[in-house]
């Protein structure tokens, strides 16, 4: 995984209200870090973590509609 640009994809995602590709992408960083993958150099650790949970928040009601 690039770290990187799946943050950047997930950002763009919501930017533009494709909430289940930012949702997945989302999942998939937390997955990725919680393995010990490597946080995208120009982040914190707790500035990603944050965001990850902000989407993770703001998607919550997709998994209502499954």
């Amino acid at each position: 995984m690039d770290p990187n640009q799946t943050y950047l994809s997930m950002f763009r995602a919501m930017r533009d209200g494709d909430h289940e590709t930012a949702r997945e992408l989302a999942q998939a960083l937390k997955r990725w870090f919680a393995i010990g993958g490597f946080y995208p150099y120009q982040y914190t650790p707790k500035a990603m973590n944050a965001y990850i949970a902000d989407v993770l928040r703001r998607t919550a009601y997709l998994d209502c509609l499954n």
